[in-house]
């Protein structure tokens, strides 16, 4: 992970899933981090938000043109486009097991340095 982004990529089952699931759980590929392709699926995540009381991470997952965006620590993804139904839950059982590592993450984003690509 660089500044929020996570390459999720197939694992070791020998069936790659566009989830990169391996064992029924998503894992980050570190070998293929850099050379992504077309069943890749990108994880953006967000600093810590504040709004109406609440603190919250926003996390993105692209591939392609199919992009999906969830919340945590609730686990949800709130809207979708272009992954099946079995994705998305998989995106969701993804964020609910993950959500202190992603959180933590969230709290080392510096949206400023980002900003000016310092």
């Amino acid at each position: 992970m660089e500044d929020g982004k996570v390459i999720l990529k197939g694992g070791g089952t020998g069936k790659r899933s566009a989830l990169g699931r391996d064992n029924g759980q998503m894992k980050p590929d570190r070998e293929s981090a850099n050379k992504p392709d077309k069943d890749s699926v990108n994880m953006l995540v967000s600093g810590i938000l504040h709004h109406e009381g609440r603190t919250f991470v926003r996390v993105s997952f692209l591939r392609g043109k199919d992009w999906a965006e969830g919340i945590v620590p609730d686990g949800v993804i709130e809207k979708a486009e272009g992954f099946s139904g079995e994705e998305i839950g998989l995106m969701e059982a993804y964020l609910e097991g993950e959500k202190e590592t992603i959180i933590r993450q969230a709290k080392g984003i510096n949206p400023i340095r980002n900003l000016f690509q310092l």
